[in-house]
Protein backbone atom coordinates (compact mmCIF):
# COMPACT_ATOMS: atom_id res chain seq x y z
CA UNK A 1 0.00 0.00 0.00
CA UNK A 2 2.88 2.35 0.81
CA UNK A 3 4.32 1.83 -2.70
CA UNK A 4 1.02 2.87 -4.28
CA UNK A 5 0.79 5.97 -2.06
CA UNK A 6 4.36 6.97 -2.90
CA UNK A 7 3.72 6.51 -6.63
CA UNK A 8 0.49 8.51 -6.41
CA UNK A 9 2.30 11.34 -4.59
CA UNK A 10 5.01 11.51 -7.27
CA UNK A 11 2.36 11.48 -10.03
CA UNK A 12 0.37 14.25 -8.27
CA UNK A 13 3.51 16.40 -7.92
CA UNK A 14 4.26 16.04 -11.63
CA UNK A 15 0.69 16.94 -12.60
CA UNK A 16 0.76 19.98 -10.28
CA UNK A 17 3.93 21.19 -12.04
CA UNK A 18 2.25 21.10 -15.48
CA UNK A 19 1.13 24.75 -15.59
CA UNK A 20 4.73 25.86 -15.04
CA UNK A 21 6.05 23.67 -17.84
CA UNK A 22 6.43 25.25 -21.26
CA UNK A 23 4.92 23.68 -24.37
CA UNK A 24 7.02 21.17 -26.26
CA UNK A 25 9.14 22.67 -29.04
CA UNK A 26 7.81 22.43 -32.61
CA UNK A 27 11.26 21.21 -33.74
CA UNK A 28 11.11 18.14 -31.50
CA UNK A 29 8.90 15.87 -33.64
CA UNK A 30 10.23 12.33 -33.44
CA UNK A 31 9.71 8.61 -33.79
CA UNK A 32 11.63 6.74 -31.10
CA UNK A 33 12.31 3.08 -30.38
CA UNK A 34 13.56 1.64 -27.13
CA UNK A 35 13.97 -1.23 -24.74
CA UNK A 36 13.85 -1.52 -20.97
CA UNK A 37 14.22 -4.02 -18.16
CA UNK A 38 13.64 -4.02 -14.45
CA UNK A 39 11.73 -5.48 -11.52
CA UNK A 40 8.03 -6.39 -11.48
CA UNK A 41 6.38 -5.97 -8.08
CA UNK A 42 3.02 -7.67 -7.52
CA UNK A 43 0.90 -5.75 -4.98
CA UNK A 44 -2.39 -6.32 -3.19
CA UNK A 45 -3.86 -9.82 -3.32
CA UNK A 46 -1.51 -10.82 -6.12
CA UNK A 47 1.42 -9.95 -3.85
CA UNK A 48 0.17 -12.50 -1.32
CA UNK A 49 0.87 -15.40 -3.72
CA UNK A 50 3.50 -13.97 -6.10
CA UNK A 51 7.00 -12.66 -5.50
CA UNK A 52 9.03 -9.93 -7.18
CA UNK A 53 10.01 -10.89 -10.71
CA UNK A 54 11.54 -9.14 -13.71
CA UNK A 55 10.35 -7.44 -16.87
CA UNK A 56 11.74 -6.81 -20.33
CA UNK A 57 9.91 -4.53 -22.75
CA UNK A 58 10.12 -2.98 -26.19
CA UNK A 59 8.77 0.51 -26.87
CA UNK A 60 7.81 2.62 -29.91
CA UNK A 61 6.97 6.31 -29.40
CA UNK A 62 5.54 8.93 -31.74
CA UNK A 63 5.87 12.56 -30.61
CA UNK A 64 4.04 14.83 -33.08
CA UNK A 65 5.47 18.35 -33.12
CA UNK A 66 1.97 19.87 -33.18
CA UNK A 67 0.87 18.27 -29.88
CA UNK A 68 2.15 18.68 -26.29
CA UNK A 69 1.96 14.90 -25.82
CA UNK A 70 2.97 11.72 -27.63
CA UNK A 71 1.83 8.15 -28.06
CA UNK A 72 3.75 5.06 -26.96
CA UNK A 73 3.18 1.37 -27.59
CA UNK A 74 4.78 -1.26 -25.34
CA UNK A 75 5.23 -5.01 -25.74
CA UNK A 76 6.50 -6.84 -22.68
CA UNK A 77 7.37 -10.07 -20.97
CA UNK A 78 7.08 -10.08 -17.17
CA UNK A 79 7.51 -12.80 -14.57
CA UNK A 80 6.21 -13.13 -11.03
CA UNK A 81 7.51 -16.24 -9.23
CA UNK A 82 5.10 -18.09 -6.93
CA UNK A 83 5.51 -17.95 -3.17
CA UNK A 84 5.42 -20.89 -0.77
CA UNK A 85 3.12 -20.12 2.15
CA UNK A 86 3.10 -22.05 5.43
CA UNK A 87 0.07 -21.34 7.64
CA UNK A 88 0.72 -19.88 11.11
CA UNK A 89 0.65 -22.70 13.63
CA UNK A 90 1.68 -25.34 11.10
CA UNK A 91 -0.16 -27.19 8.42
CA UNK A 92 0.53 -28.00 4.82
CA UNK A 93 2.67 -25.54 2.87
CA UNK A 94 0.90 -24.06 -0.13
CA UNK A 95 3.18 -23.78 -3.18
CA UNK A 96 1.85 -21.16 -5.61
CA UNK A 97 2.86 -21.36 -9.25
CA UNK A 98 4.62 -18.41 -10.83
CA UNK A 99 2.99 -16.42 -13.63
CA UNK A 100 4.54 -15.38 -16.94
CA UNK A 101 2.86 -12.30 -18.40
CA UNK A 102 2.80 -11.14 -22.02
CA UNK A 103 1.65 -7.52 -22.26
CA UNK A 104 0.65 -5.06 -24.99
CA UNK A 105 -0.14 -1.45 -24.02
CA UNK A 106 -1.13 1.75 -25.81
CA UNK A 107 -0.29 4.91 -23.85
CA UNK A 108 -0.42 8.69 -23.99
CA UNK A 109 2.80 10.37 -22.75
CA UNK A 110 3.10 13.98 -21.57
CA UNK A 111 6.61 15.43 -21.18
CA UNK A 112 7.16 18.27 -18.68
CA UNK A 113 9.74 20.07 -20.77
CA UNK A 114 10.81 23.54 -19.63
CA UNK A 115 13.51 24.06 -22.25
CA UNK A 116 14.09 22.50 -25.64
CA UNK A 117 17.60 21.40 -24.72
CA UNK A 118 16.74 20.16 -21.21
CA UNK A 119 18.81 17.17 -20.09
CA UNK A 120 16.39 16.01 -17.39
CA UNK A 121 12.75 15.66 -18.57
CA UNK A 122 10.05 14.22 -16.26
CA UNK A 123 6.95 12.69 -17.83
CA UNK A 124 3.64 11.02 -17.00
CA UNK A 125 1.92 8.33 -19.03
CA UNK A 126 -1.19 6.24 -18.93
CA UNK A 127 -3.19 3.96 -21.12
CA UNK A 128 -4.90 0.64 -21.74
CA UNK A 129 -3.60 -2.81 -22.46
CA UNK A 130 -4.10 -6.52 -22.92
CA UNK A 131 -2.39 -8.86 -20.45
CA UNK A 132 -1.97 -12.60 -20.92
CA UNK A 133 -0.91 -14.45 -17.79
CA UNK A 134 0.06 -18.13 -17.76
CA UNK A 135 -1.98 -20.75 -15.93
CA UNK A 136 -5.40 -19.85 -14.61
CA UNK A 137 -4.85 -16.08 -15.06
CA UNK A 138 -5.58 -16.09 -18.81
CA UNK A 139 -6.09 -12.97 -20.93
CA UNK A 140 -7.56 -9.80 -19.50
CA UNK A 141 -7.97 -6.09 -20.20
CA UNK A 142 -6.23 -3.55 -17.97
CA UNK A 143 -5.29 0.07 -17.42
CA UNK A 144 -2.01 1.64 -16.32
CA UNK A 145 -0.58 4.95 -15.18
CA UNK A 146 2.68 6.26 -13.84
CA UNK A 147 5.64 8.45 -14.52
CA UNK A 148 9.32 8.63 -15.11
CA UNK A 149 12.32 10.71 -16.04
CA UNK A 150 14.18 10.89 -19.35
CA UNK A 151 17.89 11.75 -19.36
CA UNK A 152 18.95 13.14 -22.72
CA UNK A 153 22.39 11.90 -23.64
CA UNK A 154 24.55 12.15 -26.74
CA UNK A 155 22.94 10.04 -29.48
CA UNK A 156 20.28 8.37 -27.31
CA UNK A 157 18.12 8.89 -24.23
CA UNK A 158 18.02 6.88 -21.00
CA UNK A 159 14.93 6.67 -18.80
CA UNK A 160 13.65 5.34 -15.49
CA UNK A 161 9.94 4.84 -14.86
CA UNK A 162 7.37 3.15 -12.66
CA UNK A 163 3.74 2.43 -13.48
CA UNK A 164 0.82 0.79 -11.73
CA UNK A 165 -0.97 -1.78 -13.92
CA UNK A 166 -4.48 -2.79 -12.86
CA UNK A 167 -5.42 -6.00 -14.71
CA UNK A 168 -9.12 -6.93 -14.57
CA UNK A 169 -8.68 -10.67 -13.92
CA UNK A 170 -11.47 -12.95 -12.64
CA UNK A 171 -12.30 -12.21 -9.02
CA UNK A 172 -10.12 -9.42 -7.63
CA UNK A 173 -8.01 -7.29 -9.97
CA UNK A 174 -4.31 -8.11 -10.31
CA UNK A 175 -2.02 -5.15 -9.65
CA UNK A 176 1.59 -5.01 -10.74
CA UNK A 177 4.20 -2.26 -10.56
CA UNK A 178 7.01 -2.66 -13.09
CA UNK A 179 9.99 -0.43 -12.28
CA UNK A 180 12.02 -0.18 -15.48
CA UNK A 181 15.26 1.34 -16.75
CA UNK A 182 15.90 1.65 -20.46
CA UNK A 183 17.13 3.51 -23.51
CA UNK A 184 15.44 5.12 -26.50
CA UNK A 185 16.93 6.16 -29.81
CA UNK A 186 15.92 7.68 -33.12
CA UNK A 187 16.23 5.35 -36.13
Amino acid sequence: MMKIRTGAAVLAAMIAAAPAAQAQSTNDSAILFGASLGATLPVGRLGDTQGTGFNIQGHATIRPSSLPFGFRGDLGYWTTPGKSITPIGGGATQNNRGVNWFTANANVVYNFQGARDATFVPYVLGGVGVYNGSGPVGSAFGVNGGGGVTFRLSGFDAFAEARVHNVFTDGAASRLIPVSFGITFRP
